[in-house]
């Protein structure tokens, strides 16, 4: 009797915290909906599809992520408000110039979420967030970037290599990595598809489930145009955008 009584107070104490978590944590039509999103990255919502993004993802209450390469903020700012005040978002930015100066409008812009940190950093430095700190890492319209860089030919470059590894040692373990990217036609080179600045969906994969990733899951469905024949340069052919994308989802091993 007192093991059948530890197991029902165990398991009500479970659904009680499980309550607690999804009561704390906002839908993603409230994260959409936040008041304090900026009118630049709300128009993006058509294309971007955020409630469909952040269902996929599965961010909970009080998670850390990473938004590398965050740009004018769009991901960073949804995920501030999924995750609460509980939950921090770094927003990830190349130093330089640029940064410099854009550093005053995105601190006024992410100012009023109150849990959006700017973290910008020199370009191929480590990361500097503690070991296995971090729940989410996101990584959007980069990789192309990423696969291939002059003179990797056909390898996968040392340079992305040591930032999966970043990623790795940053991430809790379980933690995600999220991927979106322009599809790349099957069987086109790194070369090929860097130029027309898209990933094959495979070479993705291989690349990162290489460093140590576990592949997890991908939404296929979710960046889907039947118009796009995924080789060309989607910024000169009209489908800014509107290009088939996919989204990989991987986990940092237990």
């Amino acid at each position: 009797m007192k093991i059948l009584n530890t197991f029902v107070i165990t398991t009500v104490l479970a659904i009680f915290v499980l309550q607690v978590d999804v009561a704390n944590s906002a839908t993603a039509e409230e994260a959409v909906n936040d008041a304090n999103r900026v009118e630049s990255n709300i128009a993006k919502d058509g294309v971007r599809k955020p409630a469909g993004m952040l269902a996929f993802i599965g961010l909970d209450a009080g998670a850390t992520v990473l938004d590398y390469g965050a740009g004018g903020g769009y991901w960073s700012e949804l995920f501030s408000t999924t995750v609460g005040n509980d939950g921090m978002v770094y927003a990830h930015q190349n130093a330089g110039e640029r940064f410099d100066s854009n550093k005053d409008a995105l601190t006024t812009q992410f100012e009023p979420f109150g849990n959006i940190r700017l973290l910008p950093l020199a370009r191929g430095s480590a990361l500097t967030l503690d070991n296995s700190s971090v729940d989410t890492v996101m990584l959007s319209y980069l990789y192309h970037h990423m696969h291939y860089v002059d003179g990797s030919g056909e390898t996968f470059p040392d340079s992305s290599a040591a930032l999966m590894g970043e990623f790795l040692r940053v991430l809790k373990p379980g933690g995600t990595l999220i991927v979106i990217e322009h599809v790349a036609v099957d069987g086109s080179s790194r070369t090929q598809s860097a130029g027309w600045h898209r990933t094959p969906p495979e070479t993705a994969k291989a690349d990162i489930t290489g460093t140590g990733f576990e592949f997890a899951d991908e939404a296929p469905q979710l960046y889907l145009n039947p118009e796009d024949d995924l080789q060309n340069i989607w910024y000169e052919t009209g489908l800014s955008g509107k290009t088939t994308t996919f989204v990989h989802k991987y986990k940092k091993p237990n």
